[in-house]
């Protein structure tokens, strides 16, 4: 009786335990689709315009960069950021994540959404040591993901939620297996130095991200932090 006993809290721990290992495996999978949404952020998003000369130059890269994110011109894409990230990250290789993240996966599928957000860009900015001109441009970008093979109860979605709001994001479920998202203050930083050959290129703000710092001089990544913090501060006052 106590062998019998014994076999069947181990059954009990043992479902348990099941339990927690698929809670914490899907948990896991939800972070990894986290971090492709923070990934399609920095590669995916700039809604620009200038002053003067420059204003017609970065409105056409703004609208190109509509048009080839819509009709999937990787290619495209790639010839407007920024030569130094290739140094990092092959082409090869973002071309292959983007097809994996924009034309859907076995686990996910993300749309982005097709309206123009609002939108601010800074004034123009000189760093005169490293001959490089350099903007800023923030907006909030919308998208919703859905999950294929999963469906999620109301405890799942709160802890989603609240990963999510970790990472800066807005999330809201619009059914058991579809998320809205929002995330706000993203900024893209339009650089035009030595090396893109006298044109604007992009690379996005992402402070987490130790590449990040190689791309960028000091004063630009002082004056990107900065900016960011303006933003927040700013958000927090409207509350």
């Amino acid at each position: 009786m106590e062998l019998l006993g014994r076999i069947t809290k181990w059954t009990v721990l043992i479902g348990k335990m099941n339990k927690v290992q698929d809670r914490f495996m899907r948990l896991y999978r939800i972070k990894y689709v986290i971090t492709t949404l923070l990934f399609l952020s920095l590669m995916t998003s700039v809604y620009t315009q200038e002053t003067e000369v420059v204003e017609s130059e970065l409105d056409s890269l703004a609208l190109k960069m509509f048009k080839d994110v819509s009709e999937r011109n990787y290619e495209g894409i790639m010839d407007m950021t920024h030569p130094k990230v290739f140094d990092f990250v092959s082409k090869d290789m973002m071309i292959n994540a983007f097809k994996s993240m924009l034309e859907g996966n076995d686990e996910f599928s993300i749309a982005l959404s097709d309206e123009i957000p609002d939108y601010n860009i800074s004034e123009k900015f000189r760093d005169e040591e490293n001959d490089t001109d350099f903007a800023f441009v923030d907006y909030d970008m919308k998208m919703s993901m859905t999950f294929k093979n999963e469906s999620f109860d109301d405890t799942m979605k709160d802890e989603i939620i609240k990963m999510m709001v970790l990472q800066g994001m807005e999330a809201t479920f619009v059914s058991d297996n579809t998320i809205s998202v929002v995330m706000p203050n993203r900024i893209t930083i339009l650089v035009n130095d030595a090396t893109t050959d006298d044109k604007w290129a992009m690379i996005n703000y992402d402070p987490d991200s130790p590449i990040f710092f190689k791309l960028l001089s000091a004063q630009v990544l002082e004056k990107a932090k900065s900016y960011h913090e303006d933003l927040m501060i700013e958000k927090k006052k409207k509350e």
